[in-house]
């Protein structure tokens, strides 16, 4: 047999037995679904965890603007001596603050006259400025707003009555929902009443 610079050719022209190529094919099969698999899972889970770190921020977002208008509720730099709050029961409640200092509250924003109403039938949060109800948070399971006065003791007998409403000095806002893969979140927080 000859050879070229030192290399013997095989002897066995024939190549791949259909055997060992069924055997390849299945062994990438194989593989090929393990990857895909996994990349799958993978896209799910980050699909998963973007839509809860969304619904977390509108939460978180929600929160601050009540916490915010909470916190300004009664402010009255001309003494015109209005309600700070025309309503408080357990799901809604009505803020009111002087915030351009005129002696008349505006419905205009930055408004000074706000309601947030939460609706079970359809979970969502409304918030109304004057203009109008607009859904500010979706898929709200619960939504629970409780009153204290200045000791830190509970005003419970809500919706609240006046003498009651006058005392007010936190508002704790519990706020439960969920993302939309279903994944349940829920938060708490008490606010101070600045101009009680």
């Amino acid at each position: 047999m000859k050879t070229w610079r030192g290399i013997t050719p095989p002897t066995d022209r024939r190549g791949l037995t259909l055997v060992e190529m069924m055997v390849a094919i299945a062994m990438f099969g194989v593989a090929m679904s393990v990857i895909f698999g996994f990349l799958t899972r993978s896209r799910r889970s980050y699909t998963d965890m973007s839509a809860r770190v969304e619904y977390q921020q509108n939460v978180r977002g929600v929160l601050g603007l009540v916490s915010r208008e909470v916190r300004s509720a009664g402010c009255d730099p001309t003494d015109a001596g209005f309600n700070t709050f025309p309503l408080a029961d357990a799901t809604s409640f009505q803020c009111r603050m002087d915030l351009d200092g005129d002696g008349a509250i505006e419905a205009t924003e930055p408004a000074e006259d706000v309601s947030y109403t939460y609706v079970p039938e359809n979970r969502e949060l409304l918030r109304d400025s004057g203009s109008g109800a607009q859904v500010i948070l979706r898929n709200v399971t619960t939504v629970d707003f409780r009153y204290f006065d200045a000791a830190g003791v509970e005003l419970a007998a809500r919706p609240l009555i006046a003498t009651d409403r006058a005392r007010i000095r936190f508002v704790e806002i519990t706020l439960a929902g969920e993302s939309e893969q279903g994944e349940p979140l829920s938060y708490v927080t008490r606010v101070f009443v600045r101009n009680g």
